[in-house]
Order: structure tokens, then C-alpha cells, then sequence
């Protein structure tokens, strides 16, 4: 007898709902992270820190949106 796995979250496509969801707790995430690196890294430009700060947030979001659960399984610092 050959039992089958069950479909898991990884295998389906999002909806449009939950993608928006995905991006926007991943832009808050990018957010928190790039503002705590403005705040380690003090002397910085505006600039730099406009843009570290967007580039943290681009990058979250991104990874959010695409791997979806995993991503935030795999944020060990998190735990």
C-alpha cells in the first residue's frame, strides 16, 4: 500500500491576498532591520541611510513574497 503525502502550502499558488500580506509583513520586517543598521551604523548620510534603509525593505519584501512561509521559518534570530 503506497501512501501519498499531503499537498503542502509550498506546492500552491498564492492568491492575490495573501501575496499583499506577504509583502507588506515582509516590508515591516525590512524596515525593523533597516532601521536597526542605521542606528549601529550612526555616522551615516541621509542618503545611506535612505538607502539602506529601502534596500532592506525591497530585500524582505521580495524574499517574503516569493519562499512565503519558509522565509519566515528559516529567521532563526526570530525564535
Amino acid at each position: 500500500m503506497k501512501t501519498e503525502s499531503p499537498p503542502t502550502l509550498a506546492r500552491r499558488k498564492p492568491d492575490a491576498f495573501e501575496m499583499k500580506v506577504r509583502l507588506g509583513c515582509g516590508a515591516l520586517l525590512g524596515l525593523v532591520i533597516g532601521m536597526g543598521m542605521c542606528v549601529s551604523l550612526w555616522p551615516l548620510s541621509t542618503w545611506g541611510a535612505c538607502m539602506l534603509v529601502g534596500f532592506a525593505i525591497a530585500a524582505c519584501a521580495a524574499c517574503a513574497a516569493r519562499f512565503g512561509d519558509a522565509f519566515w521559518s528559516n529567521l532563526r534570530w526570530l525564535q
